[in-house]
């Protein structure tokens, strides 16, 4: 009797446990709680923390203690590619150093089809919270009306704050579709990762700072100068 319950059982958990195997294969490094707020605030399948763990358990899936790391960075998926504005946004975080301050923290969040940023956020710390403030103010300016209904994805690595159950939980109710560049597939936010270098080539690394506020005032003016840049680049694109 109790053989054909766990074999029901198991029948009835193969589904989740094929879905978490496809996470591990993608980010290997997560545990549990990672993995339980990808699917209950991504893939929005409603179920317990303690299932999750259990699951893992059962077919060795945790990560495992003290694991020599040994990255093989060969990308086997392919970096999406929008074929129209505010279908993929990209959402990143670099830090600058302020001479006898310390370091302050910029969020950008980036469209991949327009190369415009949508939103961004500077400030003295890096916090979850503190992504969703740059990414409330590109949900504001460019659906007024609301988000939920345009299919919009956000492309992020696998830091902190984007996996933070509150980030999760927040693009959740919005409406987007959370996207994790894969332990395979580094490069998969390569294009926010290359305006931060636009960024630091052009504003960061030629300044020596010394006062946050005088930085932040400068970030303003520069990212104001950037996309009267790209509008009047797309404006002679489209003019030829």
């Amino acid at each position: 009797m109790k053989r054909g319950s766990y074999a029901a059982v198991a029948v009835k958990n193969a589904p989740l446990v094929r879905r978490i195997g496809e996470i591990k294969s993608d980010h290997p490094f997560w545990g549990y709680r990672r993995t339980w707020a990808h699917l209950r605030y991504v893939d929005n399948i409603n179920l317990s923390k303690n299932r999750v763990h259990r699951l893992m358990k059962e077919h060795n899936l945790l990560v495992t203690k003290n694991m020599k790391l040994k990255a093989i960075r060969r990308a086997n998926t392919k970096k999406p590619k929008p074929d129209r504005p505010n279908q993929w946004w990209g959402i990143d975080m670099t830090k600058v150093m302020i001479e006898g301050y310390g370091w302050v923290y910029v969020t950008i969040v980036i469209d991949w089809h327009t190369k415009k940023i949508v939103g961004h956020h500077a400030g003295l710390q890096s916090k979850a919270w503190h992504w969703l403030v740059a990414l409330n103010i590109g949900v504001n300016r460019q659906f007024p009306g609301g988000v939920r209904e345009h299919d919009l994805k956000l492309m992020s690595d696998n830091g902190c704050q984007p996996t933070a159950t509150s980030f999760m939980k927040a693009c959740n109710a919005m409406g987007i579709k959370q996207a994790f560049t894969s332990y395979n597939n580094p490069k998969g936010n390569a294009d926010t990762e290359r305006f931060m270098r636009t960024l630091k080539e052009e504003l960061v690394w030629i300044n020596e700072w010394t006062s946050p506020t005088v930085f932040f005032e400068a970030l303003n003016k520069w990212i104001e100068h950037y996309k009267q840049q790209l509008f009047a680049l797309n404006a002679r694109l489209h003019a030829a």
